[in-house]
């Protein structure tokens, strides 16, 4: 039996998140990435998030595999995501799953900016011209909740379905975006669709337990 429909789930952060834009924006040395709208708002949602999302997915995927008993499944970890991009020399395969980022209406985002110290990191003191400003995001009136959906080009199969569900269980407490070590982008929960949930739990099962 295979899973043939797309997989919602939410992330709540417990604090602001950014998801760099590698460039210095105007009034702020570190933007976020946006897109701006035709009503002089912008678009926070980008390709970018769901890129970085899909990235921490398999990093918690790939740590289950290396430390519990889903290590039987290793094989499936490239199925899912393809080839390491560190893999030099061999072809690289594509992954079967992709994240697309839901904007929610519910909510408002707003981006507002911190000051940072850059540290030397030979010396451990303040560098040099170590003032910095970036821009962080977080929810308007409440806790910031971002809304994502799975999609896969193929059907998955149960034990495909138990990673995945493991992985998304496994991102509580992880962090997306940069600047983690500021305390940025940590995940506080994780609400998956219940469907889902039902038909993974059956093959997870199998290698955790109950």
């Amino acid at each position: 039996m295979a899973w043939k429909d797309d997989i919602n789930f939410s992330l709540t952060m417990s604090v602001g998140f950014r998801i760099g834009s590698g460039r210095a924006g105007l009034g702020v040395d570190l933007p976020v990435v946006k897109e701006p709208l035709h009503n002089g708002k912008y678009n926070y949602y980008t390709s970018n998030l769901s890129s970085s999302l899909r990235g921490v997915l398999r990093k918690s995927v790939h740590r289950l595999i290396q430390s519990t008993e889903l290590s039987s499944l290793a094989g499936l970890e490239e199925a899912l995501f393809g080839s390491w991009v560190t893999e030099v020399g061999t072809k690289q395969k594509e992954g079967k799953i992709r994240v697309e980022v839901i904007s929610p209406s519910s909510q408002n985002i707003k981006g507002y900016t911190r000051t940072g110290i850059r540290i030397d990191e030979v010396f451990g003191s303040v560098a040099p011209q170590a003032l910095f400003t970036y821009e962080v995001l977080e929810g308007d009136r409440e806790k910031l909740t971002l809304s994502f959906r799975l999609t896969s080009t193929f059907p998955l199969s149960g034990d495909e379905a138990a990673l995945i569900l493991a992985g998304l269980n496994g991102l509580v407490y992880d962090s997306i975006g940069g600047f983690a070590s500021r305390g940025l982008g940590l995940i506080e929960k994780v609400e998956i669709d219940q469907k889902f949930k039902d038909f993974a739990k059956q093959h997870l099962e199998k290698y955790l337990g109950k």
